[in-house]
């Protein structure tokens, strides 16, 4: 019988929500129905009526989505049912399957299609054959195999890979079983079938790259490896660390430098090889607190001038042999907490050049030019338009110290580029939106268009 126009319309409204056949209208619900809902999607066997459910029905079901089979009543978990959705479609399956109706047929065909499936075979049935195809599928069936077949196993599956036939198959199949291809079998068509593997899976996934073999680490799978990685790096926000997630193969000094770029303070994650002096330098110009990851050795003054202009405190990482008046100086017009971190001979001398840092207008220019945060000690005499916006172009919280007759609507808007915190308030980020003259919200809004985006700023 041809189903009704309306139950052709829930079926096409249903689509491949399983769960929507849970509200069937009960007079929509007829065998007929039921058959074209499982094979649009085996998984709407959960709904069927019992009265409804038959062995037929079931093998449609578990052909088009074989998970299906934890929904077949027991007693129509028939050998075909369970060998359909066994080994038609996912080994796994197995564990679904009456303990009765497993035979060494239906277990081998399950772990040829999913080797890790053998922690559900029977113990009588886990036969050498059995064993040895779920080892060759997926080698993690190693530990599920009996202690006495082991040695069985081991030596015919090392056997195995005698031929080039069975090589080739084995590493097109999972390109990780190139591991276990004896160098005489290493053929030019076994290397570029595992290497052409390899690039695909770390184009599909980076991750994949920490599984790849030594011998498979070839210059086109690093190189494919590097431009994923790459991306990956360079697509993220600066918050999101993608590089301590990397395999560390995988950390060139390209990739390297691309995350520093992001976020400085990743460094952390840098491998000690790929400390070079151009990486380190960048971490610390992004965030001076990277200094406390770069290794003594690439601490010299100038790198560390760079990192104490962008986070005075981290005078505290500076060697003190590296510690010099211009080092310490720089620190203190950062952050007066570096106070503290000052050697006791040199405290003199760098309080004296601090108060002298200070009193012409060029010198104040000049300083803040060098570290935006020397704004706060500007004498209000030297506070210029100019001076106040080469300060928020590099941190735009110092509109907090900008003269209410300087903010101009340029200076707000670069405020706003560089970090003005322009969200609602919370407990650890106070909105600064107030520091903006009211006169110039609208302009500042409407010129880095934000109503979009913080639509209470309308």
């Amino acid at each position: 019988m041809a189903l009704s126009k309306e139950q052709e319309k829930w079926l096409q409204e249903i689509g491949s929500n399983a769960e929507n056949f849970a509200n069937v209208p009960e007079e929509l619900s007829t065998e007929e129905f039921w058959k074209a809902a499982v094979q649009q999607d085996g998984y709407a066997l959960e709904y069927v009526p019992e009265a409804l459910i038959t062995e037929a029905l079931c093998l449609v079901a578990v052909q088009q989505a074989g998970g299906a089979l934890k929904f077949v009543p027991e007693a129509l978990r028939t050998k075909a049912v369970c060998r359909l959705a066994a080994v038609q479609n996912d080994g796994w399956l197995l564990k679904n399957v009456p303990e009765a109706l497993k035979t060494e047929a239906l277990c081998l065909a399950a772990v040829q299609q999913n080797g890790y499936a053998l922690q559900f075979v029977p113990e009588a049935l886990k036969t050498e054959a059995v064993c040895l195809a779920a080892l060759i599928e997926d080698d993690r069936a190693r530990k599920y195999i009996p202690k006495d077949l082991k040695a069985k196993v081991e030596e015919a599956f090392k056997n195995a890979f005698t031929s080039e036939a069975f090589c080739l198959a084995a590493v097109q199949k999972d390109f990780m079983a190139f591991k276990y291809v004896p160098d005489a079998m290493r053929t030019e068509a076994v290397c570029h079938a595992a290497e052409a593997l390899c690039i695909a899976a770390v184009q599909k996934d980076y991750m994949a790259f920490k599984h790849v073999p030594d011998a498979m680490r070839t210059e086109a799978v690093c190189h494919a490896a590097e431009a994923v990685c790459l991306a990956a790096v360079q697509n993220s926000n600066k918050y999101d660390r993608v590089i301590a997630n990397l395999p560390e193969a995988a950390k060139t000094e390209a990739v390297c430098l691309a995350a520093v770029q992001k976020n400085g303070d990743v460094l952390e994650y840098v491998p000690e090889a790929m400390k070079t002096e151009a990486v380190c330098l960048t971490a610390v110009q992004q965030d001076g607190w990277a200094l406390k990851f770069v290794p003594d050795a690439l601490k010299t003054e100038a790198l560390c001038i760079e990192a104490v202009k962008k986070c005075g405190s981290v005078l505290q990482f500076v060697p003190e042999a590296m510690k010099t008046e211009a080092v310490c100086l720089a620190a203190l017009i950062e952050d007066d907490r570096a106070q503290e971190y000052i050697p006791e001979s040199l405290k003199t001398s760098v309080d004296a050049a601090f108060k002298n840092a200070f009193t012409t207008g060029e010198l104040c220019l000049a300083r803040v030019q060098q570290s935006g945060s020397a704004l706060r000690h500007v004498p209000e005499e030297f506070k210029t338009e100019a001076l106040c916006l080469a300060a928020v172009q590099q941190n735009g919280h110092l509109l907090k110290y900008v003269p209410e007759e300087m903010k101009t609507e340029a200076i707000c808007i670069e405020a706003v580029r560089h970090g003005l915190s322009i969200n609602f308030s919370t407990w650890r980020t106070p909105s600064e939106w107030h520091l903006v003259p009211s006169e110039l919200q609208g302009k500042v809004v409407a010129a880095l268009d934000l109503s979009g985006s913080h639509p209470w700023l309308r």
